[in-house]
């Protein structure tokens, strides 16, 4: 009489559950090494001299040299272009803010004629490079007299990052149960009441998300701010790291102390928004 063995025995099981794991672990540390080793190799130069860079090019510097930072400061003028670059990110998210929540609010929860069209066109928009709009971008800022206006070019932002704030957004608004607006109608409450009061506390998740969005996409943005920011007095610090790369490009030990001067803000952003970030990118993923 012949027995088979149909269930492992527990430690071929605990043999592979351990290999799964080394193998998870592996991954992970592979994905780590590529994400920081490059912010890691940025923060060893912006400590180096520039000998010690030449000659040390991928290992930590043997004395930390602070002094980097303040020179890069003053050499690229990073105080003017930072507040520049404060003011027009927060303009922008403002903006966006405003507009968004009760464009993607009436596409996600009423009902009128055309809205799968104005969804679509949303989407549709969402394909479009900026490149292809350089041109005639250029000339309705011009007529529009916003070239070299911090404010002008905030409301351009703004529009960019839009199609996709609203696409996430409506996600968010269409995952929620329609019983909390049945149930906030009944005791008398309005669109704009259910909006404020019960929709957007429960769509924090999306709100953040958009921010972080919004904030790195006008934060390191080149393109626009380029085309449309001229003088030196108004330009942001992507502007300023090339005008200082242009000018110092054998200073590498400073100019990786001003990349890291421009990074800090977004590291910092993500730490403390870290949670909302990760519950916006599942959250709003239930519909579309």
């Amino acid at each position: 009489m012949s027995s088979t063995r149909d269930v492992p025995p527990d430690s071929s099981r605990a043999f592979t559950a351990a290999l799964e794991r080394i193998g998870i672990y592996a991954a992970l540390a592979i994905v780590l090494f590529q994400t920081l080793y490059p912010l890691l190799w940025v923060l060893f130069g912006s400590l180096k001299t520039k000998s010690e860079l030449i000659n040390n090019v991928w290992g930590p510097p043997t004395s930390p040299i602070l002094d980097n930072y303040i020179q890069a400061w003053q050499m690229a003028e990073m105080g003017t272009r930072i507040v520049n670059s404060v003011t027009v990110t927060a303009l922008s998210l403002a903006i966006l803010i405003l507009v968004v929540t009760p464009c993607s609010y009436a596409l996600a929860r009423l009902r009128f004629p055309g809205r799968n069209i104005v969804t679509g066109l949303v989407v549709g928009s969402m394909l479009v490079p900026p490149q292809v709009l350089a041109i005639p971008l250029f000339m309705v800022a011009r007529d529009l007299g916003i070239i070299n206006s911090t404010i002008g070019i905030s409301f351009i932002y703004a529009a960019s990052i839009m199609p996709l704030s609203i696409f996430i957004m409506r996600s968010f608004f269409m995952s929620l149960p329609f019983d909390l607006e049945d149930a906030a109608r009944v005791d008398g409450a309005g669109r704009v009441a259910i909006l404020v009061r019960i929709m957007l506390p429960l769509a924090r998740p999306g709100m953040a998300l958009i921010i972080i969005f919004g904030f790195i996409e006008v934060w390191n943005d080149f393109f626009l701010a380029f085309l449309l920011l001229r003088q030196p007095a108004v330009q942001t610090i992507p502007l300023g790291l090339v005008n200082f790369f242009q000018q110092y490009d054998s200073l590498w030990n400073l100019y990786f102390a001003a990349l890291m001067i421009t990074t800090l803000p977004v590291i910092l952003l993500f730490v403390l928004m870290q949670r909302q970030f990760i519950a916006g990118l599942t959250a709003g993923a239930v519909k579309a």
